[in-house]
């Protein structure tokens, strides 16, 4: 299949090296837990993003039937190669509700999955997981990405089903950075679209890796490469999730939703959608 985000691109350069050298991103033990509340063996488990290892092996150490989904095929191998035969990979891009997934036929949807699985609406997923999980997945796309995104996890879960979806409000720290370096060059205005509440640190690729903290031992020339290569990204405003979550709903779903904070990441917050019809 064609993935045709160009974001992929970014994720596949810097592929395994997100967990090989030295840096964690990812959830802790106690978010893990948090995230995998209710879990029980067997449960199908949808985890959207290759580079959360440690989600991966605690869903699978939960006896889950794990799908991980990603849009960088260098992630899906690498992960593969971290735990191999042990979940169904799948090369899918969320944003994108009429791509066509690795393998199968098209079904009326516009989408399949790796050995035909059949889809539900064009949603990407067939509606029938028990727990679809991302980790901030919501903060790296821009504001119609977000929503196609949301639309395609919300309706990848059954009902009485869950889906949880960590996300940052505001600013990163490392934002603030970027942003105070670009406003004492001059440069604010292209890094940082005020009205939208969007970051994109393409236009500080000259001097970005001057201002970036250490990711472990991922040389500096490579995050540079990577930041860079996410592009635009929209930053969220308090209630502003909530509001996506309406707009994304697919027709005739509903679901209830809570906001628990994410136990050991004080920064992070835990969007939980519970569908109930």
């Amino acid at each position: 299949m064609s993935i045709t985000n160009a974001k992929a691109a970014a994720w596949d350069r810097l592929g395994g090296d997100y967990w090989n050298r030295g840096y964690d991103g990812g959830p802790g033990p106690a978010a893990c837990a948090q995230y995998l509340d209710g879990v029980t063996p067997g449960a199908r488990v949808l985890l959207v993003g290759a580079s959360t290892v440690a989600l991966a092996r605690a869903a699978l150490d939960a006896g889950a039937e794990l799908v991980v989904a990603d849009f960088s095929p260098v992630l899906l191998a690498a992960l593969d190669r971290l735990l191999p035969g042990r979940a169904r990979h799948v090369l899918a891009d969320v944003t994108d509700t009429g791509t066509a997934l690795a393998g199968g036929t098209v079904l009326a949807g516009g989408t399949v999955l790796a050995g035909g699985t059949v889809l539900d609406g064009g949603t990407g997923f067939d509606g029938g997981f028990d727990l679809v999980l991302a980790d901030r997945l919501v903060n790296r796309f821009v504001r119609a990405e977000l929503v196609r995104a949301l639309r395609t996890l919300a309706g990848a879960v059954r009902v009485g089903g869950r889906a949880r979806l960590s996300y940052r409000l505001g600013l990163y720290e490392r934002d603030h950075v970027v942003l105070a370096e670009a406003a004492r060059r001059g440069e604010l205005d292209a890094v940082f679209d005020e009205a939208a509440y969007d970051v994109d640190y393409a236009p500080a690729a000259a001097w970005l890796g001057a201002v970036l903290s250490r990711h472990g031992d991922i040389p500096t020339e490579a995050l540079v490469a990577f930041y860079v290569g996410r592009g635009r990204e929209h930053r969220l405003r308090p209630g502003e999730l909530d509001d996506l979550v309406v707009e994304a709903t697919p027709a005739g779903r509903r679901f209830a939703t809570a906001h628990p904070r994410v136990p050991g990441q004080p920064d992070d917050h835990l969007l939980e959608l519970t569908r109930l019809a």
